[in-house]
């Protein structure tokens, strides 16, 4: 009986070490890595993982031109570009009414905070070229910078052409894309690469992870989600199931996209029944590996007529979703990312992110749309509504504070996978403000503590900082492990843990 029980325990440990040695490693380089989600969390106690949303900070743009008198729109891309920060927007001018079409309009900040808007001299409006237009434009369009692109093709404005808004779509109505080498000088590539029309911000980027293109549209399976369009070429037509019936909806002459491309995000069981969401405002994070962010609208619909007051009418505010891959994106939790203002604020019914984001220094610059008025709501707004309707407020982020892995006051430990790096120092991005603290341990492949590298080694962290380096009694040279596979143990009491980053540099700095 005891050689048997001595063979069995002998084989457990045996399958045992198979299995260790079996688990691959996550390559994490030298670059950033963010919990976003629990890719980084093999064991845990005590732990949770929340959105953080950012601090609202005011006004950054409004209607105060005479063309932008009619609607300031949802629709717009922000980036920082050669040295300066832009932004290109979409505005409804006031002798145009919603759904008729629009223009592209222009601006620039040195601080991303107070925006200019330069006299261009490119469109002409009313008589006179003093003003920012670019071109005639629909609020279902977006621009993005191509990064793969030659000079001459750098920006990119992927838009939805229709003769009813007289804009002379040449192979039909659909979707266009416009190729510019300065971001303000647009000219049309003919070929029309998505023969729908879909009616939301549907934005494009160039993922530099897949060397691809990456196009997220409006789709209806049955109500509003977001599709996913991977190409090489984005100025060739792009991929699509044609087996699939078109979609028609709420009895619109146009044609929809449905089941045509995958999904990308949409509702669940866990939302509200009657609602679903718009725009993706997606980006690809720029600042660490492998994280995609989606900002989308999700908007509650109210009873139709006549039991409500008008059709299709409804509250939207911000929610975000993450993705590893941006292929399929999650919502860590479903509380607002940006939330309505207090009632009869100007942002207090309708929210809507802008494409992109900016780092200023140790912050993160996003934008919105924010609107007074229900979705529908310029339904019960007669002739005199013209009038500035729409501001475009800034919103502040911490680098990586998207997502963080929270500890109380009483503690939290979790544990990684097994990770390899290239490095010299470990780097963390946390909060744990005065009476917070985070240990860090290194392990071997066994899950053993590595000698020098223990929590009693550790010096404990406390305050607040983007890139603290870890010491364990006052050495941060983690060189000697640099290529083998170790695992990372953290113990945390009242923390905020946004990232961790294997440094090559002793002296590198967030990037």
């Amino acid at each position: 009986m005891a050689a048997r029980r001595l063979i069995q325990l002998l084989l457990l440990l045996l399958a045992s070490a198979s299995l260790r040695s079996a688990e691959a490693p996550i390559l994490v380089g030298a670059r950033r890595q963010l919990f976003v989600d629990r890719k980084f969390i093999q064991s845990d106690a005590g732990i949770s993982l929340r959105m953080n949303p950012p601090a609202k900070a005011g006004v950054a743009l409004t209607g105060d031109r005479p063309w932008e008198q009619g609607w300031l729109t949802g629709s717009g891309y922000v980036a920082e570009d050669r040295g300066s920060f832009k932004m290109w927007y979409t505005v409804i001018p006031p002798d145009v009414r919603p759904g008729e079409g629009g223009l592209l309009c222009y601006a620039e900040s040195d601080d991303g905070r107070v925006w200019r808007k330069p006299n261009l001299g490119v469109y002409e409006w009313n008589g006179t070229r003093a003003n920012n237009i670019l071109l005639r434009a629909v609020v279902e369009s977006n621009v993005f910078i191509d990064p793969s692109a030659s000079d001459t093709e750098r920006y990119k404005f992927v838009t939805v052409l229709t003769d009813r808004h007289g804009l002379q779509p040449p192979e039909g109505d659909g979707m266009y894309v416009y190729l510019s080498g300065d971001g303000l000088r647009w000219r049309l590539h003919p070929k029309r690469v998505f023969p729908f029309r879909p009616d939301t911000v549907n934005h494009a980027l160039y993922d530099t992870r897949l060397k691809k293109y990456v196009v997220y549209v409006r789709i209806w399976d049955p109500l509003r989600k977001i599709g996913r369009v991977e190409t090489a070429d984005i100025l060739q037509p792009w991929p699509y199931d044609q087996s699939v019936p078109r979609v028609m909806v709420y009895g619109s002459p146009r044609e929809y996209p449905g089941k045509h491309v995958p999904t990308a995000f949409g509702y669940d069981e866990q939302d509200p029944a009657q609602s679903d969401h718009y725009n993706s405002a997606a980006v690809q994070y720029p600042w660490a590996a492998d994280a995609y962010f989606m900002f989308p609208s999700p908007y509650l619909h109210f009873p139709e007529p006549p039991k409500g007051r008008l059709r299709n009418e409804g509250l939207l505010d911000v929610q975000m979703a993450v993705s590893r891959d941006g292929v399929r994106y999650e919502r860590v939790e479903r509380w607002p990312y940006v939330e309505c203002g207090l009632e009869g604020a100007p942002d207090s019914r309708q929210l809507y992110m802008l494409t992109g984001m900016l780092r200023v220094g140790n912050e993160i610059y996003q934008y919105y749309a924010g609107f007074p008025f229900t979705h529908g709501g310029y339904q019960g707004i007669d002739e005199s509504w013209l009038k500035k309707l729409g501001t475009i407020f800034r919103v502040v982020q911490r680098p990586d504070g998207f997502v963080s892995v929270d500890a109380p006051m009483a503690g939290g430990s979790f544990l990684t996978p097994l990770v390899q790096f290239e490095g010299r120092r470990l780097a963390l991005n946390f909060n744990a403000s005065a009476m917070g603290e985070v240990r860090v341990e290194l392990r071997d492949g066994g899950g053993k503590p590595i000698p020098a590298f223990t929590f009693d080694d550790c010096d404990p962290l406390h305050g607040n900082d983007v890139n603290r380096t870890v010491t364990w009694k006052g050495q941060s040279n983690v060189a000697a492990l640099a290529g083998r596979p170790v695992r990372v143990a953290f113990r945390l009491r009242a923390v905020k843990l946004y990232a961790f980053h294997f440094v090559n540099d002793a002296g590198e700095r967030l990037q």
